[in-house]
């Protein structure tokens, strides 16, 4: 079942990766929807209205029709398999799978990198403190998975997991750990892509996340 309206819910801020892989998946698809913004806060989730339509309450929220589902990765499975075409995935199973791997990992890993470096430092000026020894490994862990999967192919069909993990990788200041310039070549070139641009410039308010 394809027909009813889209609509993304997203972090008012613009400034959440996790937004973004569901606003380059409905872009990359030529998916017409429109937003729904919220200044959030940690933990108050989805507006009320909206919550008790939902399993699990926060954002991104996709809505489509009556049917409204949250977390990025499920939304970027059901933008898929509902709108086949352009794909966002690799079509063979083990390169969906592989793709799939490093989406999942950047979400349930790297946990210190993400605290200490937040997305929205990548938008906003911010006065950061260095790496504790835990997210400098992790980010050091982070740059090793990305040349290996460079040098291995397994980056050399655009999928929306290299929008995932481009988006990590840009946390990574440049006083962090030393970046290869083969790592730092893919993740300008996936800033570069128009569907990532849209989202990476998207106006949003003139002060970050509280």
């Amino acid at each position: 079942m394809t027909g009813g309206q889209l609509t993304l819910f997203v972090d008012g801020y613009f400034a959440n990766p996790f937004d973004a892989t569901c606003f380059i998946t409905l872009t990359e698809k030529q998916l017409p929807f429109s937003f729904a913004r919220a200044l959030l806060r940690d933990g108050q989730g989805l507006p009320p209205g909206l919550a008790t339509r939902t399993a699990i309450s926060r954002v991104p929220a996709l809505q489509h029709g009556d049917f409204v589902l949250t977390e990025s990765l499920a939304i970027a499975d059901y933008l898929e398999d509902t709108f086949p075409t352009p794909h966002v995935f690799p079509v063979d199973p083990r390169g969906r799978a592989r793709a799939r791997q490093i989406m999942a990992w950047i979400r349930f890993d790297l946990r210190d990198l993400r605290w200490e470096r937040p997305w929205w430092t990548t938008i906003y000026p911010a006065t950061l403190a260095p790496l504790t020894p835990t997210a400098r490994k992790e980010a050091q862990e982070l740059v090793d998975v990305t040349g290996r999967l460079l040098a291995q192919g397994d980056l050399d069909t655009w999928s929306i997991a290299h929008a995932d993990l481009a988006l990590t990788v840009s946390r990574i200041r440049d006083d962090d750990v030393p970046i290869p310039d083969r790592v730092r070549a893919f993740r300008d070139h996936v800033y570069a892509r128009p569907s990532v641009r849209a989202y990476t410039e998207h106006p949003r308010p003139p002060n970050p996340p509280p």
